[in-house]
């Protein structure tokens, strides 16, 4: 399973610290503030790292990373749709995004931590995607997660009834991105001012 996580640049985590870059740098060099480095040689630091480093040294943490990051799990087992879901997702402001690619696996990650929405293809393997929108639907405890149901194949009456009345979305493919994230916006109720600053995907 990929999880996404947002991350900062040692200038952000600077910023943020009230702090030197090159201080930060220091930080991360004797191993007390962990970072991981990139194939060019750049340091970048994961969200619950940064906030676990400034919690243990008592330093004043903002409201934006103090929230919780609404999480989004994609369940798709195309590659190519998979990265281009991921890429257009996790370029949205506080959230944390995670893949699978069957609904079985789908319905253990969501046993184990439930997510505040899904992006759920239709033709998947082990349970498909309608069963999992059922099972998700069927119980109180998973209801409140949004689906966006995608698919690429033409869908009978029934079926599109079924994910008019169960889903909060459909998109066949190929979708939109632009439309998704605004639709991932809304259902997430994200700060759209924020959005609208970030370049198209």
């Amino acid at each position: 399973m990929n999880v996404t996580e947002r991350v900062f640049t040692t200038f952000e985590a600077a910023k943020l610290c009230g702090a030197f870059h090159t201080t930060v740098i220091n930080w991360v060099n004797k191993g007390k503030l962990k970072a991981r480095c990139t194939p060019g040689g750049h340091r970048r630091i994961h969200l619950s790292d940064l906030r676990a480093f400034m919690e243990q040294f008592e330093m004043p943490i903002p409201a934006d990373l103090m929230q919780r990051a609404k999480r989004i799990l994609v369940v798709e087992d195309d590659p190519p749709v998979q990265r281009m879901l991921l890429r257009t997702l996790t370029s949205l402001p506080g959230v944390s995004v995670r893949a699978c690619v069957g609904g079985l696996e789908a319905l253990m990650a969501i046993g184990k931590e439930a997510p505040d929405l899904m992006i759920l293809d239709i033709r998947i393997p082990q349970v498909n995607g309608l069963e999992v929108c059922r099972v998700l639907k069927s119980s109180e405890q998973t209801k409140p997660i949004k689906i966006v149901a995608v698919t690429g194949e033409p869908l009978p009456a029934q079926t599109e009834a079924f994910l008019r009345e169960h889903a909060d979305g459909f998109f066949p493919k190929p979708l939109s991105t632009a439309a998704l994230r605004a639709l991932a916006v809304e259902l997430l109720e994200l700060d759209g001012t924020l959005v609208a600053e970030l370049p198209a995907r």
